[in-house]
């Protein structure tokens, strides 16, 4: 599990690779929890959901707890204000898009097509601005790029109604495309999030990734959300 971005008030996010294997495994034996433990310096509770690809948020620690033992709820964004917790999706192709506020409430998201079609990113904005956030800042993980992300069918016209015609990009081989990073950065801008940093890796051509579009993978990363700077 690497570093992969720290935010101005100290929250940082951590993104594995093909190098440590399916994060899935990485989950299931408590390994993750216990390495994001030891780079922290604190006890660390993994927050995650059932995703769905869905438009759904939930709260976590903000009022409500998720037990360790408790059934994952159905969803693809979770928010929180405790420093207890670290929040985490599972991706492939798919965005895992990172959210973080001065007030200290912060937010994981998984964040696909059908996500983003589906409202995700604001859904979560919104709920932590009902927590208290102003600014919100976001940072995207790695995910796949235009050149490599074919998309066809109606539902990419949909897309770019709702977001604009940027989102509409070419393969490298030039077929049509779905622009999923530039379809994340509009969402994002239509809630009010203009502060967005992302990584320039792309999941589809990047050797270290996972792929389910490029390579039928069935592992996944781990992108998990960790408060810093005193929270």
């Amino acid at each position: 599990m690497r570093l992969l971005y720290r935010f101005e008030n100290g929250h940082e996010v951590y993104f594995t690779t093909k190098v440590e294997g399916d994060a899935r495994e990485l989950i299931s034996c408590g390994a993750a929890e216990r390495e994001l433990g030891e780079r922290v310096g604190r006890a660390i509770r993994l927050g995650r959901l059932n995703q769905i690809h869905s438009g759904i948020v939930h709260l976590i620690g903000c009022g409500e707890r998720q037990e360790a033992d408790s059934s994952l709820p159905d969803g693809d964004g979770l928010v929180a204000c405790s420093g207890d917790f670290g929040l985490g999706v599972l991706v492939a192709d798919c965005a895992p898009v990172a959210l973080t506020s001065a007030e200290g409430i912060f937010a994981a998201v998984h964040a696909g097509w059908q996500g983003v079609s589906k409202g995700v990113l604001p859904e979560a904005a919104a709920a932590m601005r009902s927590m208290g956030a102003s600014e919100i800042s976001a940072y995207v993980g790695p995910c796949i790029r235009s050149e490599c992300y074919e998309f066809k069918g109606p539902e990419l016209w949909e897309i770019s109604r709702e977001l604009g015609g940027s989102v509409v990009g070419r393969t490298s081989w030039d077929t049509v495309s779905l622009d999923l990073l530039e379809a994340v950065r509009r969402s994002l801008a239509k809630a009010g999030v203009g502060n967005v940093e992302a990584s320039q890796a792309c999941t589809a051509c990047g050797d270290e990734y996972y792929s389910f579009r490029a390579r039928q993978s069935q592992e996944r990363h781990l992108m998990v959300v960790v408060p810093g700077g005193g929270y």
